[in-house]
């Protein structure tokens, strides 16, 4: 049974200042969680209903492992109704080395959807870009809507905030390919195997003082009559388009 302190940590999670204080983030949902337990990751414990103790007790025979009637569980979920459980996860394990030289990396650029981010995330694992660079001002890594919407690909996924500027200065041999309206098309384009893929904010674009740090502008074009391209989407049709090469 979950002590009044732990209950306490996990409710302080839900919260941004509460995760940055205690190091530690939530991952919700049966599919995210049971792809914690059968990775190399160290979770700190785990929580999940009664309903599925019997189907997965066993599995978590080196995780310390709470068990709560579902009204307790969705109670201390971020989620409006959780039948499974959830898990809390160490942020330190997380620190990753970059290796900019040696494959393509994702850069955002004011990112502030966590929906969109958690796709991005996604969208990277499929492709195999596992390096994301984003702007101090995008949206928390470990929001636990970022996690969700991730499906589990933030566990495979490497990322870092840095000014952009000192991203593309300290690295002036890579090529910036930024996601623009008036590029050239990027089904005429061939990526390089090393390049930065760069993508702007959701209403505002890629910001004017970071525009100058592109190699070449590539536009998605438009056969329809949509207004725009969701980021998530226009970052799978680059990545898809640059796996074609």
């Amino acid at each position: 049974m979950l002590t009044n302190r732990q209950i306490k940590l996990i409710n302080s999670l839900h919260s941004k200042k509460g995760r940055i204080d205690n190091q530690l983030f939530l991952v919700e949902g049966e599919k995210a969680v049971m792809e914690l337990i059968d990775s190399s990751i160290s979770v700190e414990f785990v929580v999940i209903t009664d309903a599925f103790a019997s189907k997965y007790e066993r599995s978590f025979k080196h995780t310390e492992l709470y068990i709560e009637d579902e009204e307790l569980v969705t109670k201390l979920s971020t989620l409006v109704t959780n039948a499974f459980g959830f898990a809390v996860v160490s942020m330190d394990q997380f620190i990753s080395a970059f290796a900019f030289n040696k494959q393509p990396t994702v850069v955002l650029d004011g990112i502030r959807d966590p929906g969109n981010l958690g796709t991005i995330i996604r969208i990277c694992d499929w492709y195999g870009v596992d390096q994301i660079v984003l702007s101090p001002d995008c949206t928390e890594y470990f929001n636990p809507k970022v996690i969700a919407a991730s499906m589990g690909s933030f566990a495979r996924v490497k990322f870092q905030y840095m000014e952009l500027a000192d991203l593309f200065e300290q690295n002036p041999d890579i090529p910036t390919y930024g996601a623009l309206l008036n590029g050239d098309d990027i089904h005429a384009i061939k990526f390089p195997e090393v390049c930065f893929l760069l993508f702007g904010n959701e209403s505002n674009g890629i910001r004017p003082e970071n525009i100058s740090y592109i190699s070449k502008k590539v536009t998605i074009p438009r056969y329809g009559l949509a207004e725009s391209l969701n980021v998530g989407i226009s970052t799978a049709v680059f990545l898809d388009n640059l796996r074609r090469n």
